[in-house]
């Protein structure tokens, strides 16, 4: 807003300069025109010119900073430590016991008892009941009922409604509405603002922080530690255990078993069977059956199904739907119209510019719109509806059923049997039995055995050991590092602003409309109606239907049953047997053995020993540092301005 009041300062000023120099006692007061002569001179001066803006395009240019990195390497060394290791033998001598085996062959005198088996046969008598069977023929008499069908009609009445339908017709008046549409056009006066652009420039200030890099060292201390390794002796005792190996006699008792056998006669009773056949002769009855085949006539019902049509009168809701037109009016609006305005002509800028007029509401009725829409109008009729089923009718059919009956024929058959009776008889047989039995012998041996004992020996042996300790040494190191600080610089650049304001005009347009009015008109339809009445009928059919009465005879079968008899009978047969006996056996048995005798052997073995040792490094390496600068560059750009010229207008 300053800016804005410094520009028209500005111009006011040039304006001044411009003018005709003014009297200084009257502040240039005296330049106005004076006063009216004639009336010719009081009339408003006629604008001969109009002031119009023209856009000017300008090149400018401004200034930027952009930041620009840069990375550099410098060398660096630092020392690390690497450990070397090394392995030395030493010779270490020690003692062993070897174990040496020895081999050796004993034999040993046992005696074995071997059995030996001897199968004999032994005669069993024993009874077995041998069945006999008996067949005769039972006489058994029995029933049954044979059914006898016969047919029968009777009658039967039953009450059908027919339906008797009436025709008559009815005059229906109805009203329907006619719609009648007029045309109309009202004039609509409204007022558009037309937008003007306006482009100026204004001064802004800004600033820039620039770093600045500054190069500093430091020095950092560190401490590392050094491994010192340092040898030193130790005396170690063991203990070897050195066997003593010595011979011992002991007498072992153990006893043997001689078998000694004696003999002896010993008595066996036993019972043998002898058959005796005989032959009978007897007579059984025989019966056989034969079929007869006898065919009795018979009736049979199958029941054959037939439509049946059946008319009735419903009554049914139907209708129809009929187009209805309605109109609806449109709704009432309050709009707000500006009166004409007018051109005032300003003296002090030579312009004229457009006063706008008052505002005022006005209610404003919008055009309505027709609606059209279905509406259903119920009808009743009565319509005759025809429905089918199917109803059983019964058919009678003879048919010849064969029936098979049996006819019983009884033989006498001549039959030989042949029956078998066992005679027993005693008999004795001389056995002669072996007695075996043991008699113990008490023996004595010796054994020779060998017993060991470990004989302790102390000794001492030189074992050389490391010591490790650390040293620590102090270093010191130097660090390069940068640091940056922002230097803020002015500057100044112009920004483009943009004013805009609105110019207000007046436009007429023509609004086409339409009305609607609804005509009614009277008429009347003729709608044809029917009347349904149900009227009795008597009906009568003839059914046909079968009973069934059962008949009683009397039959006789015959039927052969067998009777089982059972007859003992004695059997003889012969059971193996076996015995045992025992048979001494002297044998003997060759028996390894071994005895495990220690020997000392000195052997030598080397043993490894690791020293540890440090040893220092030096190596190099490069450490980036990285700069920025900021780098200046130009950049144009275009302005957009509009600057007002006078254009001559015609009178």
């Amino acid at each position: 807003m300053r800016n804005q009041f410094g520009l028209w300062l500005f111009v006011v000023g040039g304006l001044v300069a411009m003018a005709e120099p003014a009297l200084a006692g009257h502040c240039g007061t005296c330049r106005y025109p004076r006063g009216c002569v004639t009336p010719d001179q009081c009339v408003t001066p006629v604008v001969t010119s109009t002031v119009q803006y023209q856009p000017v395009i300008e090149q400018h240019q401004k200034v930027c900073y952009r930041p620009v990195y840069k990375t550099e390497y410098t060398p660096e060394q630092y020392t690390t430590y690497r450990t070397v290791r090394e392995t030395n033998l030493t010779t270490e001598k020690y003692t062993v016991q070897r174990p040496v085996i020895e081999h050796f062959d004993t034999v040993r005198n046992y005696t074995v008892n071997r059995p030996v088996y001897e199968t004999h046969l032994q005669e069993q008598q024993y009874t077995v009941m041998k069945p006999v069977t008996h067949t005769f023929q039972v006489a058994v008499p029995y029933c049954t009922m044979r059914p006898v069908y016969e047919q029968h009609v009777r009658d039967v009445s039953h009450t059908v409604m027919r339906p008797h339908v009436e025709e008559y017709t009815v005059a229906v008046p109805y009203c329907v509405m006619r719609p009648v549409v007029e045309q109309h056009i009202r004039t609509h006066t409204y007022v558009v603002n037309r937008p003007v652009v306006e482009h100026y420039q204004v001064p802004v200030m800004y600033t820039v922080n620039r770093p600045v890099y500054e190069q500093h060292v430091r020095e950092i201390p560190y401490t590392t530690h050094r491994v010192v390794t340092e040898p030193y002796c130790v005396e170690v005792p063991y203990c070897v255990m050195k066997p003593v190996y010595e011979t011992h006699t002991k007498d072992v008792p153990y006893t043997t078993w001689r078998t000694e056998t004696q003999e002896y006669q010993v008595a066996v009773p036993y019972c043998t069977v002898r058959p005796e056949y005989t032959t009978q002769t007897y007579y059984t009855p025989v019966t056989t059956y034969r079929t007869e085949v006898d065919y009795v006539p018979q009736q049979r019902v199958s029941y054959v199904t037939e439509p049946v049509v059946t008319e009735r009168v419903e009554k049914v809701c139907s209708g129809r739907f009929e187009t209805v037109t309605e109109y609806v009016p449109g709704p009432v609006v309050t709009r707000a119209v500006r009166s004409p305005g007018t051109c005032v002509f300003d003296p002090c800028t030579c312009t004229s510019h457009y006063v706008p007029g008052c505002l005022t509401h006005q209610t404003v009725q919008c055009p309505g719109r027709t609606v059209c829409k279905k509406v259903w109008v119920p009808h009743e009729e009565c319509r005759v509806v025809k429905e089918c089923r199917m109803v059983c009718k019964p058919v009678c059919t003879t048919v010849q059923v064969p029936v098979c009956r049996k006819v019983c024929q009884t033989e006498m058959k001549t039959c030989t049997r042949t029956t078998c009776r066992l005679v027993k008889e005693q008999h004795v047989r001389y056995e002669t039995r072996t007695h075996c039995y043991k008699v113990p012998e008490q023996h004595v041996r010796q054994v020779c055995y060998t017993t060991c004992r470990m004989v302790p020996e102390y000794h001492t042996r030189t074992v050389t050991r490391h010591r490790c300790y650390t040293v620590p040494e102090c270093h010191v190191r130097r660090v390069c590092y940068t640091t940056c600080r922002m230097v803020p610089e002015q500057h100044c650049k112009m920004v483009t602003r943009t004013r805009c304001y609105s110019v207000p005009e007046v436009k007429t347009c023509e609004i086409p409309y339409k009305t609607c009015r609804w005509e009614k008109e009277e008429h009347v339809r003729y709608v044809t109606r029917r009347h349904c009445t149900m009227i009795p009928e008597t009906v009568t059919r003839q059914v046909c239907y079968t009973t069934c009465r059962h008949v009683k005879e009397e039959h006789v079968r015959y039927e052969t049953r067998c009777v089982v008899e059972r007859v003992p009978e004695v059997c003889v047969r012969h059971v193996p047997v076996t015995t045992c006996r025992w048979v001494c056996e002297q044998k003997q048995q060759v028996i390894h053995q071994c005895r495990v005798n220690y020997v000392c052997e000195e052997r030598v073995r080397c043993v490894p020993h690791t020293t540890c040792t440090v040893v220092p490094e030096t190596h190099c390496r490069m450490v980036p540092h990285t700069s920025c600068q900021m780098e200046a560059y130009t950049v144009n750009y275009c302005v957009k301005r509009y600057v007002p010229v006078c254009v001559p207008a015609c009178p």
